[in-house]
């Protein structure tokens, strides 16, 4: 991104929503991550990754990291299958991990890819709300 490209962007949602866009994968706790695309934030939404509700935060942080570092065929296999990819998520943090802290920087990582989100959903230019929605 140009430096006058920068100096137009003139609220922090719309840098953050920019930043999101154009971020690329990052290297973090021996993992290469994907960025947050559409089909993540799909998958994330369809999981209830998103929510509050959610539960344990541990898995929660271990399905954000799973989703974007994964191998996208496995991810695939299970993402829609609710019970099957919180076992894959389970099965891939116990593979991946022994301590809980390990976690850590991925949930940095989760933070700042939600806030990115919530920058762009908070300006009316978030996800899709289909056909006949009114904005």
């Amino acid at each position: 991104m140009s430096k006058s490209k920068i100096e137009g962007l003139e609220r922090d949602d719309e840098v953050l929503r920019e930043h999101g866009m154009t971020d690329g994968p990052k290297k973090l706790g021996g993992f290469t991550l994907r960025p947050m695309t559409v089909l993540t934030l799909s998958q994330m939404q369809r999981n209830n990754l998103m929510s509050e509700d959610c539960g344990d935060m541990l898995q929660k942080t271990a399905a954000f990291a799973y989703l974007h570092s994964a191998p996208r065929d496995e991810i695939r296999a299970v993402v829609n299958d609710k019970p099957k990819f919180f076992d894959a998520v389970d099965e891939w943090m116990d593979k991946n991990f022994q301590h809980h802290d390990e976690l850590e920087p991925l949930a940095g990582l989760m933070a700042e890819a939600f806030e990115h989100y919530m920058a762009a959903k908070s300006t009316g230019s978030g996800p899709y709300k289909g056909n006949g929605s009114k904005n």
